[in-house]
């Protein structure tokens, strides 16, 4: 499915896919509020400078979209706000920033390199991946502009009580001063 407008509002996508025969699709500048995508393939979108607000993912093929934007021309950062993820593959988080929203029982496996998590709630299982703070590295990074244009991996008063870490990694200097962990988890600050 091809999305031609910039706003959508109450929107509800059913076992929608919006491949486009593994060629990129590219999201620039679009706005959704309170969508629901549901069983959606978002394999191989590009959301570049998009904000997604009170929206829902549940279920469907999240692994190969590319939440932010982070090519070397036009850097975008993309913006969830009050957002829900909810049993959703999730790799390529690229320059996003996640304000307020919920992340249940994800399967993440990922570097969050360079998004941010502001007020943010882990629920379920979190395997298999590193929360990269604003220390630069050209491994994670790429390159300076990359570093420059991200958010540099930040966590602000985010949750993690009702999650069980496994293989969870945090590096680069990120502050967890405000990180709320379980307490049945060791973690080495």
């Amino acid at each position: 499915m091809k999305l031609a407008d910039k706003l959508y509002i109450n929107q509800v996508f059913l076992n929608t896919s919006f491949r486009n025969g593994g060629i990129a699709v590219w999201w620039t500048k679009k706005r959704f509020e309170s969508c629901r995508f549901l069983n959606c393939d978002l394999s191989n979108v590009l959301a570049r400078g998009c904000q997604f607000t009170d929206c829902v993912f549940k279920g469907g093929k999240l692994q190969h979209f590319s939440m932010g934007g982070r090519t070397l021309a036009l850097l975008r950062k993309t913006v969830y706000v009050g957002c829900t993820f909810e049993r959703v593959k999730l790799r390529n988080f690229g320059i996003a920033d996640f304000i307020d929203c919920r992340f249940i029982d994800c399967d993440f496996n990922t570097a969050f390199i360079a998004a941010s998590f502001s007020n943010c709630k882990f629920v379920g299982n979190v395997h298999g991946c590193v929360f990269c703070g604003p220390q630069y590295n050209g491994y994670y990074y790429m390159n300076r502009l990359n570093y420059w244009a991200s958010n540099k991996g930040k966590l602000l008063d985010v949750d993690f009580t009702e999650a069980t870490l496994t293989d969870v990694a945090f590096r680069g200097g990120i502050d967890l001063s405000t990180t709320k962990f379980p307490i049945d988890n060791e973690t080495d600050r």
